[in-house]
């Protein structure tokens, strides 16, 4: 069986404009391998889901991509990385006896907190997924984040985790989990991520464009959206058509 061979390249910098961006160029200069992991003490412009920014103190967090190029992914399954990824996740928190769940789509969240976010940049070649580049950023010894609900693996178990430490289990289960991908198997990784979604099957205070509701998540689309029930019907939504309305 085919392995992605995450880890087996590891690139230490200690400060960089945004580890994804770093990928690319090095992707696009054919400087690195399938598997490469490029990580960071700093990253002065850390992107995050949505456009946003991600906020870490120096050489206390997990600050890293993950370099995949797949054999034969189409464009209509690449949400399967999604699921792969955010699944490697939690089960690598596990192993610090830390249960988290998936908000979706890509976010990881212990008790309501965000523990770490994902975000990933596909480079195509026709209805192919040529390669992509899966950044990851996970709260691992930060203990004050302003007014954000967050959390780290510091404050959940009150040890020190090496971001080195944590990436090398990181990539065993990524490489674990993207089997699942290699041999198609998506059916597999879609139920997993469902199983631990944030706030499945519970009535919660959303918003899309008509205004705030109630509704229950029930599940995802083979293209990834999330299914909400509300007013006894079942509404999908693809990103940044739904707001969770957080206490």
């Amino acid at each position: 069986m085919k392995q992605a061979l995450f880890g087996k390249e590891i690139i230490h910098l200690s400060n960089i404009d945004s580890t994804n961006n770093f990928a690319a160029k090095l992707l696009s200069e054919n400087l690195c391998q399938n598997g490469a992991v490029i990580m960071a003490d700093v990253q002065t412009e850390g992107k995050g889901q949505r456009g946003n920014i991600w906020l870490s103190e120096s050489g206390k967090n997990l600050l890293s991509s993950f370099v995949f190029k797949p054999d034969n992914l189409s464009v209509e399954n690449q949400i399967a990385i999604t699921w792969a990824t955010s699944l490697s996740l939690l089960e690598t928190l596990r192993k610090f006896n830390i249960e988290a769940l998936i908000k979706w789509p890509n976010d990881i969240f212990v008790g309501g907190k965000k523990i770490a976010g994902i975000l990933i940049e596909n480079q195509l070649q026709g209805t192919r997924i040529s390669c992509s580049i899966i950044g990851i950023g996970l709260n691992l010894n930060q203990t004050f984040f302003d007014d954000l609900k967050a959390t780290s693996v510091l404050l959940e178990t009150k040890q020190i985790v090496e971001p080195r430490k944590f990436l090398n289990l990181l990539a065993h289960e990524m490489n674990e989990q993207f089997q699942l991908i290699y041999s198609s198997n998506f059916e597999i990784l879609k139920v997993e991520y469902e199983n631990n979604l944030f706030q499945m099957n519970e009535l919660k205070s959303y918003e899309d464009e008509f205004g705030v509701f109630v509704g229950k998540i029930i599940g995802t689309t083979e293209e990834g959206k999330i299914l909400i029930e509300k007013s006894n019907a079942i509404q999908s939504y693809g990103l940044k058509e739904v707001t969770f309305l957080m206490k």
